[in-house]
């Protein structure tokens, strides 16, 4: 039986340095994720909106513009977004009424009028990135024919982690693709929590910038030749942006990074508020010189699990992820001797719990990580540092249950025996 404080130390420190060690494996390393997730999303944030603007696709969106849309429909967007004189436009969708979006019949006797708008609109952007996909040949054996794509060639370190694609899935239609800059929206496979986001990937061999780290090099008026990659380390974009990477070119994402965002039908009506002289709904004003990115974000398009444990649209996490590497915004795990310096605190607050009532024990349990947790959002908010939340929890969790097995009167000094 546990009877001493000083058990209860060797007791908090075994388990603490053990929960360590598990916490860097899955599943604890998830709830270590998590954790950081959300001091990310409920840290005070002073900073100004990140200069992107996710322009949702929403439910409300398609009550009179239903999907699948024709070109027309996405002109809509272009015609109210371009007056405002973004820096970027995006558009993550596929722009291919062939493959990727199939319209009913009836529309597609007006397709080549309405494509030709839409075309025009693209025309008219300052810069323009749209939506592509890369993928697998159903045969392995027929390797299609080399296409022409974006690649970055100052990369160093090895690239065998980085996903691997040998063709080109889906693409807009060619008259899209001469007059705009392709950024590819694949996502991870088998991820539970998407959490990070792949900002190069590799084709035939060669590694391309995917949508996110596009969308950023246009705005900052970057070519592909101004970027310097360390496969496992860093991004640079030129002298403006430093990207910390991991192994598999992926970037850690801050969900708490403001950014604009409202839906189309919002956007709509903003545009004509504007026109008409009255004060608009949205602040429209944040858009001049920003990335617009347009993606759905109804209900059915929210397939992928994101931070806090909701779902979300790829195009929310791309929005994010823009944020996070205009604003440089990485957050970090702590450093080993902060996560050793938690189990040290902890231990010397397990001294007490012998002397504790049970009852007494939980409160000041639920104290105690409470606390801790105030302690670790002011650590997030100065530094976007995370500390351990798996560790603190298992070494309450262990000392309260042994603290509730174990009887109320020990601990006590016993009264002498008078003869």
């Amino acid at each position: 039986m546990f009877r001493t404080g000083a058990q209860f130390m060797l007791l908090a420190l075994l388990a603490g340095l053990a929960l360590l060690n598990q916490s860097r494996t899955e599943p604890l390393a998830a709830w270590d994720n998590g954790f950081a997730d959300f001091l990310a999303m409920n840290s005070q944030r002073g900073a100004a909106p990140s200069p992107v603007a996710l322009v949702g696709i929403n439910n409300s969106s398609l009550v009179n513009h239903p999907w699948p849309w024709n070109p027309l429909d996405f002109s809509l967007f272009f015609q109210s977004a371009l007056p405002l004189k973004p820096g970027v436009v995006a558009v993550d969708q596929v722009l291919d009424w062939e493959r990727a979006i199939v319209l009913p019949e009836d529309q597609n006797r007006k397709l080549a009028q309405y494509e030709k708008i839409l075309r025009d609109n693209i025309l008219r952007a300052p810069k323009m990135l749209l939506g592509s996909t890369l993928g697998i040949p159903e045969d392995p054996q027929v390797i299609p024919p080399l296409q022409e794509v974006p690649l970055l060639r100052n990369v160093r370190g090895s690239i065998s982690e980085i996903p691997e694609f040998t063709a080109i899935e889906l693409q807009p239609s060619e008259a899209y693709r001469l007059s705009s800059t392709v950024g590819f929206t694949n996502m991870p496979l088998l991820h539970r929590h998407f959490n990070s986001v792949p900002l190069v990937l590799r084709y035939r061999g060669q590694v391309t910038p995917t949508f996110p780290l596009q969308a950023v090099l246009l705005w900052a008026k970057l070519t592909p030749d101004d970027v310097t990659v360390q496969i496992g380390s860093y991004i640079d974009l030129g002298k403006k942006f430093h990207i910390p990477i991991d192994s598999a070119g992926r970037m850690r994402v801050d969900f708490g990074v403001p950014f604009s965002r409202f839906g189309l039908d919002d956007l709509l009506l903003a545009s004509e508020q504007k026109e008409a002289g009255r004060k608009p709904i949205v602040p429209l004003d944040q858009l001049t010189n920003s990335i617009v990115l347009l993606s759905r974000t109804d209900t059915v398009s929210r397939t992928i699990p994101l931070a806090a444990r909701r779902n979300g649209s790829p195009g929310e996490l791309f929005a994010a992820a823009i944020a996070t590497i205009q604003a440089q915004s990485f957050i970090q795990p702590a450093p080993e001797w902060a996560q050793y310096t938690v189990i040290g605190v902890f231990m010397l607050l397990s001294f007490r719990v012998p002397r504790m009532k049970k009852g007494k024990t939980i409160f000041c349990a639920v104290l105690v990580l409470a606390a801790y947790g105030l302690m670790a959002l002011a650590v997030f908010a100065r530094w976007l540092v995370w500390m351990p939340g798996v560790v603190p929890v298992g070494i309450v969790a262990v000392c309260v249950l042994f603290r509730i097995v174990t009887p109320d009167s020990f601990g006590k000094p016993k009264r002498p025996v008078i003869l």
